[in-house]
């Protein structure tokens, strides 16, 4: 693992974090991005979770990524413990949100053992309205079943990819709709809390 982020707060934050959390992660910068990301599958990992990392980019890709930050990809790959989901376009323009979701995660998880966390997104379309729409409200449905999932899982989002005038309402809504929230910046930038905290003021 990456040396240079070992004194990183989100590291450090995700753990101790307890399993079956919803969290979002948000970044401008991909370096920090995966410096989490990477950390959060290795957790699972180490803990003996299946892993399963949603992504519409290719699986090469994403996987060459988290071997630069020091995860056995092959190894774990080999023990049915880690898989590189790739997401449809197709899925961008489901109506029926939880039966899609279900789907997605029966169809990502076959062969491989719980506990399950799962990192990525099932809508890939943040940068126009329809998309963003059709993405909160799939977070927002997908929060609201969490526990019918019984898994940990890491959403994470590209702030400046976000369509901008329905950036405060996304943003609103993805606080409101996780357990925990991180963002991924400069370390002297970098935060991560519970969303609880924001029902205390």
């Amino acid at each position: 693992m990456n040396t240079e982020n070992v004194d990183y707060h989100p590291i450090k934050y995700i753990g101790h974090l307890d399993r079956h959390k919803h969290i979002v992660l948000l970044y401008h910068n991909e370096k920090y991005a995966y410096w989490i990301i990477s950390r959060y599958i290795l957790n699972g990992l180490n803990n003996n979770e299946s892993c399963i990392f949603f992504t519409s980019d290719d699986p090469k890709t994403v996987e060459e990524r988290l071997s630069l930050e020091g995860i056995d990809v092959n190894l774990f790959k080999q023990k049915n413990s880690l898989s590189i989901y790739n997401i449809e376009k197709s899925y961008n323009d489901k109506l029926d949100i939880l039966s899609t979701l279900k789907h997605i995660r029966k169809e990502a998880t076959f062969g491989m053992k719980s506990p399950y966390r799962f990192v990525g997104r099932t809508i890939t379309d943040t940068e126009t309205k329809d998309g963003m729409t059709l993405g909160i409200a799939l977070e927002k449905i997908g929060h609201e079943h969490f526990d019918e999932f019984e898994c940990s899982q890491m959403c994470y989002y590209n702030i400046s990819k976000i369509e901008q005038s329905l950036r405060p309402q996304w943003i609103a809504n993805l606080l409101k709709n996780h357990h925990n929230v991180i963002y991924a910046s400069e370390p002297d930038k970098a935060v991560a809390f519970d969303t609880k905290l924001l029902d205390e003021g």
